[in-house]
C-alpha cells in the first residue's frame, strides 16, 4: 500500500479504536504506539523524498515536495511528544479524579484525530482538501478545548469556534475566487485546484481576482495561523485546553495554517510577482510582534502567557517571509523548526505546573515556584531562554537570520521597529518567569500548597524534549537541514 496512504491510515485507525474504548493501559499503549509508528512513516515519507522520489497517492490530489515533507516532519514530531506527554497527564488528571471514562475516550480519540488532520494539511496538493483538513483540525480543537467541562471552556471553545468558521469562511471564499481567477485554464474536476495546477497557469489568471482571493485567503488562514488582529481565540483556547492539546495548537496548527499561508504566497509570487503578497504577510507578521508586547507586559495567566508568545512566533515567521528575499524565506523556516522542537517544552512544563497548582493564574501559582516543584520549574526556565531567542541557542540563530536579511532588504526601518519589539518581548517574559519562578516562596502555612512533584512518564518527555531542543542549537541532523533547504527552494523558486 502506498506510503501515504500508511501514514494517514495509522493515526486514524489510531483515533478510532482510542474512541471506542478499552482498559486504559490498552489505550495508552495503542496510543503511544500508533504515534510512534506515524512518526516514523513520516520520517520514511520524508527520506523518499530526499532520494529523489516524489512520493504521491490517489493520482497528484496527495503529493510531497521539500515543504511538505519539512511540515510532516515536525508535525508527526510534535504528534508524539503531545501523545506521550499526554499519558502522564491524564494519569495525574484521573489521580485527582477530574476525568472519567468518557473524557479518556474523548482524549485518546481526539489526539490521534488530530495528528491525522495536521498530516493531511501537509500532504494536500489540493486546495479544496487542504480547506477540509485545516476545518477537521479545527473541530478536533473545539472538543479539546472543552474537555475539562468549565463554563470558562465553554466560554473559549464558542469564541474558538465563531473566529475559526468565519476564518475558514473568508479562506473558503479566496480559494473559491482563486479558482475562478483561472477559469477556462485551469481546467474541469478536481485536479481544477490542484495547486501545481495553479503554479502551471499562474501567468494566464485574471490579476484582480487573483488579488481579491489572496487577500481572503491570507485572512482566512491567518486567523487559524493566530496572526493578529485574528489572534484573539489564542489566549483563552490555550488557557482551557489540555496542555498536551495546546501544544497540538502551538505547533501542529501553526504549521500547518502557516503551509496554507505559503501554499497562497507561492501562487500570489507566480501570477502577481512577490510584491503584493509579501507587503501584506510583512505587515502581519510586524503586527502580530508588536501586539503580543504590551500583553506579555501584563500578563496574569501562565498558559495565555505563552499564547502570546505563539502569537509573537508567527510574527516573526511571517515578517521572514515578508521580507522579499531568500535569506528571509530560510530564516523562517529555521524559525519555524527550532518552534517546534521548543515550544512543547515551555508548554508541557506550564502545564505540569498549573496541574501541580490546579491553575495557571500567577496568583493561585505563587511566587517561588522553584522551591517546591525544581524540575518543572528548570525545564519552564530553560524553554523560556530558547523561545526568547537567547544564545546560544537555535531561535538565536533563526532570528539573526531573519533580522540580517531585513536589514539588506528594502524594509530597514520595520526591521528596526521588528528588533525593538523583540527586545522588549525578551525583557517581559524575564521578568513575567523570572517572578514566578525565583520569587519569594509561598509561606509555608498557607493552605493552597501544591501536589508534589512526582518523576512519571510525562517528566520524561519533557526532559526528552529539553535536550532535544538544547542540541537541536549546535547540531541540526543532516537530512532535516537539508527538507529546509528544499521547502525554502520550493517557497522561492515561485518568485
Amino acid at each position: 500500500m502506498n506510503l501515504l496512504v500508511w501514514m494517514l491510515g495509522v493515526p486514524l485507525l489510531t483515533a478510532a479504536i482510542g474512541a471506542v474504548g478499552s482498559p486504559r493501559k490498552v489505550m495508552e499503549a495503542t496510543m503511544l504506539g500508533g504515534l510512534s509508528l506515524t512518526f516514523v512513516l513520516c520520517l520514511a515519507t520524508a527520506s523518499q523524498f530526499l532520494g529523489g522520489t516524489i512520493p504521491m497517492a490517489f493520482g497528484d490530489t496527495l503529493r510531497v515536495d521539500g515543504l511538505s515533507a519539512l511540515v510532516l516532519v515536525l508535525c508527526g514530531f510534535v504528534g508524539l511528544v503531545s501523545g506521550a506527554y499526554g499519558v502522564g497527564y491524564l494519569r495525574r488528571n484521573e489521580a485527582r479524579g477530574l476525568v472519567n471514562t468518557r473524557m479518556r475516550r474523548e482524549f485518546y480519540g481526539l489526539i490521534p484525530a488530530y495528528v491525522f488532520a495536521m498530516l493531511l494539511v501537509a500532504v494536500s496538493n489540493n486546495l479544496g482538501i487542504l480547506w477540509i483538513a485545516v476545518e477537521l483540525t479545527t473541530l478536533a480543537s473545539v472538543f479539546l478545548v472543552t474537555f475539562h467541562d468549565r463554563d470558562t471552556s465553554l466560554e473559549a471553545a464558542w469564541k474558538f469556534l465563531m473566529l475559526g468558521s468565519l476564518g475558514l469562511g473568508f479562506a473558503l471564499l479566496g480559494t473559491v475566487l482563486l479558482f475562478a481567477s483561472g477559469r477556462g485554464s485551469l481546467g474541469e474536476g478536481m485536479s481544477a485546484l490542484n495547486w501545481t495546477r495553479f503554479m502551471d497557469v499562474a501567468p494566464t489568471l485574471n490579476p484582480f481576482t487573483v488579488r481579491l482571493g489572496v487577500v481572503f485567503a491570507l485572512i482566512g488562514y491567518g486567523t487559524k495561523a493566530g496572526l493578529a488582529p485574528m489572534h484573539t481565540w489564542k489566549p483563552d483556547a490555550y488557557r482551557e485546553a489540555p496542555s498536551p492539546a495546546v501544544a497540538l495548537m502551538a505547533v501542529g496548527m501553526l504549521n500547518g495554517a502557516l503551509y496554507c499561508i505559503l501554499r497562497i504566497h507561492m501562487i500570489s509570487m507566480a501570477a502577481l510577482g512577490q510584491e503584493f503578497s509579501s507587503e501584506l504577510l510583512l505587515t502581519l507578521g510586524l503586527l502580530s510582534v508588536l501586539i503580543a508586547t504590551p500583553f506579555i507586559l501584563i500578563q496574569w495567566n501562565l498558559k495565555r502567557l505563552l499564547a502570546y508568545s505563539s502569537i509573537e512566533h508567527v510574527g516573526i515567521m511571517v515578517f521572514g517571509l515578508g521580507l522579499g528575499v531568500e535569506a528571509g524565506v530560510f530564516g523562517a523556516l529555521l524559525h519555524m523548526t527550532y518552534h517546534s522542537l521548543a515550544k512543547p517544552v515551555a508548554l508541557f512544563s506550564a502545564g505540569t505546573l498549573a496541574q501541580l497548582h490546579s491553575s495557571s493564574d500567577f496568583d493561585r501559582i505563587g511566587t517561588g515556584t522553584f522551591t517546591r516543584a525544581p524540575i518543572a520549574s528548570g525545564l519552564l526556565v530553560l524553554a523560556v531562554v530558547i523561545i526568547t531567542g537567547s544564545p546560544p541557542f537555535g531561535m538565536f540563530f533563526s532570528e539573526m537570520t531573519i533580522l540580517r536579511a531585513g536589514f539588506l532588504s528594502t524594509h530597514t526601518t520595520a526591521t528596526a521597529v521588528f528588533l525593538a519589539a523583540l527586545v522588549v518581548l525578551f525583557c517581559g517574559f524575564g521578568y513575567q518567569i523570572g517572578r514566578l519562578v525565583l520569587g519569594p516562596a509561598r509561606d509555608a502555612a498557607d493552605r493552597r500548597r501544591p501536589a508534589p512533584e512526582r518523576f512519571d512518564l510525562g517528566m520524561v518527555v519533557v526532559i526528552g524534549a529539553a535536550i532535544l531542543a538544547s542540541v537541536s542549537a549546535f547540531y541540526l541532523p543532516g537530512p532535516l537541514t537539508a527538507l529546509i533547504r528544499a521547502a525554502t527552494q520550493v517557497v522561492w523558486g515561485s518568485a
